[in-house]
């Protein structure tokens, strides 16, 4: 449905709206379980080390004034494998193609992602880990933004959901040199990302390490060692020509059906909007946020509801006091390369309802709104799983007054089929 970047900024903002806990935790596991892209994510199972996946989509968009309605059509091949050696070594890599019409200017009909190569060893105690590649990593339990998940800025390179869990498995890797160690009571992980190039690359076959490793990073994180109940972590994160940013999350169970979580990044940095129009914008402390609940129903319904505050974007008057709506979407469209909150207040109701009707039928579904605008943004999917085929409809809508969030977006309403053969 979605497509190419320029385009890709202004929906990915509408995306970013929108835990690690014991394995036996029967709230945490149905409400992983009920979303297929978060289980799309995961590592192919033992015994099963390819994952591919064919998916082809048609649909239609209704755009805003007197843009009319265009037909949309897409085909994605998605290819994963892993592979374990004696003496602790893994490799793995995945890798998608996605080609769509009709072709945006200045845009190729096709284009492919790398999203992770690397080699991992892990020491025969179990106790350190060494991984070098292209990585993803993400440690942020939040289901819309994210703000404990410093490699998340240009790792979308392209874009066909408004699902946040679908964004996360399309997700570019960062090459970096990770390492981790385990103690009795605690453990540590150092992740480093060298530059390996100036800007971000829309040529097709492009590694496109511009977008993921254009400046030199440095993460460290420790996990003190967690109960059934609680697990957090904190984070200390450094990049070139920026801030330091400390960051810290949690993922708590309070009951079998409720599950809390929550992660906050704090540090000294400019006001966005401000900054992108050349406007005096003074460092500042300034902190991001996210936290929610999510209430688990014996009936297989599952509701997640979560708040987002980004002190770095502009509050009410500051983007009413904008000079013109085309500095507005320059700074969605930056906001969106960075899968970072435009809006300084926001709130998100996500909710996933298995086998709705009959078995494997599943609904999927969120809302989220712009506290300081009131813009909205709906996402509704409809899937059937098959054991080799999964069927889906998708329908997106978003509803604002004109230089809002999301009165901005150039699509008003929209709607696809979506067909998805793995194996």
């Amino acid at each position: 449905m979605l497509r190419g970047r320029p385009l890709a900024c202004g929906l990915c903002i509408a995306a970013l709206v929108l835990p690690a806990q014991a394995e036996d935790d029967d709230a945490l596991n149905l409400a992983q379980d009920a979303i297929p892209e978060l289980q799309a994510a995961l590592p192919p199972a033992a015994g099963s080390p390819v994952r591919l996946t064919v998916e082809g989509a048609a649909g239609r968009w209704r755009r805003r004034e007197s843009l009319g309605a265009l037909a949309t059509r897409r085909l994605s091949i998605d290819l994963s494998h892993s592979f374990r050696g004696d003496g602790g070594w893994r490799l793995g890599w995945s890798n998608r193609i996605d080609a769509w019409s009709p072709v945006e200017p200045g845009q190729g009909a096709a284009l492919n992602s790398l999203r992770e190569a690397y080699a991992s060893w892990q020491d025969p105690t179990g106790a350190s880990l060494v991984e070098f590649g292209r990585i993803k990593l993400r440690d942020s339990p939040a289901y819309g933004f994210n703000p404990t998940d410093y490699w998340r800025a240009g790792s979308l390179r392209a874009i066909t959901s408004a699902d946040p869990f679908a964004l996360r498995d399309a997700r570019l890797g960062t090459v970096m040199l990770r390492m981790q160690r385990w103690w009795p009571g605690s453990a540590w992980t150092l992740a480093w990302a060298p530059k390996l190039a100036d800007r971000p690359s829309p040529a097709p076959l492009s590694l496109d390490l511009g977008s993921t490793n254009a400046s030199h990073r440095l993460l460290a994180s420790w996990s003190p060692r967690g109960t059934e109940r609680f697990n957090g972590q904190a984070m200390l994160f450094v990049e070139q020509g920026q801030r330091p940013q400390l960051g810290a999350n949690l993922s708590a169970l309070f009951s079998d059906a409720l599950v809390g979580h929550g992660e906050v990044s704090v540090g000294r940095a400019q006001n966005e909007l401000l900054k992108l129009q050349g406007l005096p914008s003074p460092e500042a402390f300034r902190g991001r946020l996210a936290s929610g609940l999510t209430w688990t129903l014996p009936q297989g319904l599952a509701l997640t509801a979560e708040v987002a505050y980004n002190g770095a974007a502009p509050d009410r008057a500051a983007w009413e006091a904008t000079a013109t709506p085309a500095a507005q979407v320059q700074y969605l469209g930056l906001a969106g390369l960075r899968q970072d909150s435009a809006s300084r207040r926001a709130w998100l109701l996500y909710m996933v309802q298995k086998n709705l009707v009959f078995k494997r039928l599943d609904l999927t579904g969120f809302v989220r709104r712009n506290v300081d605008d009131g813009s909205q943004l709906a996402w509704l999917e409809l899937r059937h799983h098959g054991s080799r085929l999964d069927l889906a409809l998708q329908w997106q809508a978003t509803r604002g007054r004109d230089r809002t969030e999301y009165g901005l977006l150039p699509v008003r309403q929209s709607i696809q089929g979506v067909g998805r053969w793995f194996y």
